[in-house]
């Protein structure tokens, strides 16, 4: 029983360790949508250039002498920079506040993720009281997520959920068997 939860124990670490890394790079995308949002309503003047063979108007950002930087071309609406539209579909397609809002909701979910790990890291048993409540949470957050983000995140919420059921029925049984014993 023992060597069960060393075992969740040090997955729910690694676990751990991945939720840190993907919160941090969505807080970078996410940074970088709301800047674009901000620079595309601040109504910077827009030139005519042509990159990768491809005649577009971009904003202007500002001037360095005869050198002028441009709005990163993968924000400007309805350009695919060499076919990568397909690869960042849903990150950076478009200024939106839509994958901003996703984005920051995507955030939220991976904390509670990270505090249902952090629980079963300290105990490793999932058939505890606060496991089960930290799952419920999550279900919501991602209930509300898809909402935004899409199927993905319904369907997880489902899955978090039927795993609050269960969690809370192996309680159940646990604490069952710790009284008849």
């Amino acid at each position: 029983m023992e060597n069960q939860k060393e075992k969740i124990k040090r997955f729910s670490k690694l676990v751990n360790v991945f939720i840190v890394i993907a919160t941090v790079a969505l807080i970078v995308v996410a940074v970088f949508e709301a800047a674009a949002w901000v620079w595309s309503g601040a109504g910077l003047p827009v030139e005519t250039v042509f990159f990768n063979g491809t005649r577009m108007e971009l904003p202007l950002l500002f001037k360095l002498g005869n050198s002028r930087i441009f709005l990163p071309v993968m924000w400007k609406v309805g350009f695919d920079f060499a076919g990568a539209q397909g690869v960042i579909n849903g990150i950076v397609p478009s200024v939106g506040y839509g994958d901003f809002i996703g984005a920051a909701l995507t955030i939220v979910a991976l904390r509670y993720t990270g505090r249902v790990f952090k629980l079963l890291m300290e105990n490793g048993s999932p058939f505890r009281e606060d496991v089960v409540k930290a799952l419920r949470k999550l279900s919501v957050v991602l209930l509300i997520t898809g909402g935004v983000a899409g199927v993905i995140n319904f369907l997880s919420a489902g899955v978090a959920w039927v795993l609050c059921l269960v969690f809370d029925y192996g309680r159940s049984l646990q604490k069952e068997s710790d009284e008849t014993l």
